[in-house]
């Protein structure tokens, strides 16, 4: 009998113990860490979006190969071809998420069955390429990238960004639901 007085008032001093900090969601933790960021690029520099990088980057290796490349194209001349603050951040994408692949609790298992391509890395290194270079095309074709459009829009209360973060969102789950059929039994 002691046994399950100390057993019993144990439980309740845990269930009255404050929250600790790995009780907030992740989603909680790094949306509001997203948000930090947004704030401090706001106040300090522009709005974050990555798209331009890509055309500055790949412009900045060029004319170190072809000097004189970058001042004969005009994109290039507007956006220009240098390692800024933009080129940086996409560094930092590519690096934190090969990070959480490889760190522990960073493969897990997928929770539905994936369709042939997917199943093997090349597939889906694959696919995720094609994917991101269709993205990026649009978003230079169209003057503006996802995360310009959605993170920065939303932070700075565009109607823009919340429209275009809805129809992103409706899209994406109505992907996933097509391509990543859940087992039903």
């Amino acid at each position: 009998m002691v046994t399950e007085r100390v057993e019993v008032r144990t439980q309740t001093v845990r269930e009255t113990a404050a929250p600790s900090r790995s009780a907030l969601p992740p989603w909680l933790i790094w949306g509001g860490m997203i948000g930090l960021v947004q704030i401090f690029a706001i106040a300090t520099v522009q709005p974050l979006g990555v798209s331009t990088a890509y055309p500055q980057l790949v412009g900045w290796l060029v004319d170190k190969i072809v000097p004189g490349f970058a001042e004969s194209q005009p994109y290039l001349q507007k956006i220009g071809a240098k390692i800024g603050w933009e080129v940086m951040l996409i560094i930092g994408l590519a690096l934190g998420a090969f990070l959480s692949s490889v760190l522990p609790g960073g493969r897990s298992t997928p929770a539905c069955d994936l369709p042939n391509v997917y199943r093997s890395a090349w597939g889906r290194g694959l696919a995720a390429f094609v994917g991101g270079f269709l993205i990026l095309f649009g978003a230079r074709l169209a003057g503006g990238c996802t995360s310009g459009h959605m993170l920065s829009g939303i932070a700075q209360l565009a109607l823009s960004g919340f429209l275009f973060g809805a129809a992103a969102f409706a899209t994406g789950v109505l992907t996933a639901s097509l391509l990543l059929k859940r087992r039903t039994g």
